[in-house]
């Protein structure tokens, strides 16, 4: 398993957070997305690296209209 940090530019409410986080579970091979009340800019999402990549992932997210990076730290 491989974890990425992804930031999402817009302002999502819970209902539309707890969606993109069901969106991303139902996507082969994304195990976990974790959201933060404190942080909801901010996403956690686990995944298995031999199947999907972080730019698959990044362009799942951005046919929900929405812009998303990957953080680095």
């Amino acid at each position: 398993m491989h974890t990425i940090y992804i930031h999402i530019d817009e302002d999502l409410d819970q209902e539309g957070l707890r969606k993109l986080k069901d969106d991303l579970l139902k996507q082969a091979h994304i195990t976990d997305v974790e959201v933060s009340d404190k942080t909801p800019h901010d996403l956690l999402v686990e995944f298995e690296e031999d199947h999907v990549t972080p730019m698959a992932i990044l362009r799942e997210i951005g046919r929900q209209g929405l812009h998303a990076d990957i953080m680095t730290g």
